[in-house]
């Protein structure tokens, strides 16, 4: 979907800037994600959101150089991530008119149309899976996995008074999708979200020398804690191989392939049959900018979803982490 734009040289220099340059990269945020860590990489999954919105409502390639300036320029001016996100909605506003022609700026309806009513919701993958997912369609939670194995470990844990450290119910079919890309991004980085929240449990295998391991896939220091909790709280020999066989299987599984940002994009109407009016997005005031932006806002992030996808009903998107 997004190859065209990925492509070009200008926004492969662009990206080599956002994971490179503390001008480009280095801002303040208040993007939270479920008490995962987050940082610069933010920088770069703002502009795959960036990508993906000009490609859905604009999609004019005459008009894309005009664009990357612009975003060069908020990037450079701006401090803050949320006044990017909020630069990105209104230059995607500005150029809609453009494109239009139009002389007054009520377009609402056009975006809407465009990125509510005809738009995506996303979901955040292992790169693992790409292959399988593309060929056979998506089918939730019925994929090459370790459940039988994690509820055993679960069951250890208990046994030694940890209850549910690995939370997740193995007997649910549900998975979740986003209308925020940048969000999508953070789930696939740390996809499954219930076995790296296991690795990264700072309420029993306390903090990490770097909070970004996960993340750089630095496997050393994710296991060092939990193999010290196992040995201070006294778990047997077998029962500490069990659980280390799982770990060592399951991030073996999660890295046969290198591993990148993977999105699964499915149209909102297939996951979703209550549609949002055009209404629910209007100001009192009704100024234009204000309302692309509560448009092009994310509004759900944990929309349930346990019924297979047919491969032709999906777009797959694979793109660069931050940390390589």
């Amino acid at each position: 979907m997004l190859d065209s734009y990925l492509c070009r040289d200008d926004v492969k220099k662009f990206i080599n800037e956002l994971k490179t340059s503390e001008r480009y990269f280095k801002k303040t945020s208040n993007i939270y994600m479920s008490n995962l860590y987050t940082s610069y990489e933010a920088a770069l999954y703002i502009f795959y959101d960036a990508l993906l919105k000009y490609k859905i409502i604009i999609n004019d390639i005459y008009l894309f150089d005009e664009y990357m300036e612009q975003l060069d320029k908020l990037y450079k001016k701006l401090d803050n991530y949320d006044d990017i996100r909020f630069g990105i909605n209104k230059l995607i506003c500005k150029i809609l008119i453009i494109k239009l022609d139009i002389k007054n700026i009520e377009n609402e309806e056009d975006i809407y149309n465009k990125y509510i009513r005809d738009g995506y919701f996303i979901h955040g993958f292992s790169s693992s899976y790409v292959d399988k997912i593309k060929s056979e369609g998506f089918i939730p939670e019925v994929y090459e996995n370790y459940y039988d194995r994690f509820v055993e470990v679960n069951n250890i844990f208990a046994k030694n008074n940890v209850i549910n450290i690995i939370h997740k119910d193995f007997n649910d079919r549900r998975v979740f999708f986003t209308d925020d890309i940048v969000l999508g991004c953070y789930y696939s980085m740390y996809a499954p979200l219930y076995f790296s929240k296991f690795l990264l449990n700072e309420d029993y295998f306390g903090k990490l020398k770097r909070k970004d391991s996960y993340l750089i896939d630095n496997y050393s220091i994710l296991i060092g804690p939990l193999k010290r909790f196992m040995s201070n709280n006294l778990f047997n020999e077998n029962d500490k191989k069990t659980i280390m066989n799982l770990v060592d299987d399951e991030w073996e599984l999660l890295h046969r392939k290198d591993k990148c940002i993977s999105l699964l994009l499915v149209k909102r109407k297939i996951i979703s049959k209550n549609e949002t009016s055009l209404n629910d997005f209007l100001t009192d005031e009704n100024d234009i900018y204000e309302v692309v932006d509560r448009l092009l806002n994310s509004k759900n992030n944990n929309i349930a979803y346990s019924d297979n996808i047919s491969k032709d009903d999906i777009e797959v998107i694979v793109l660069d982490s931050f940390y390589e």
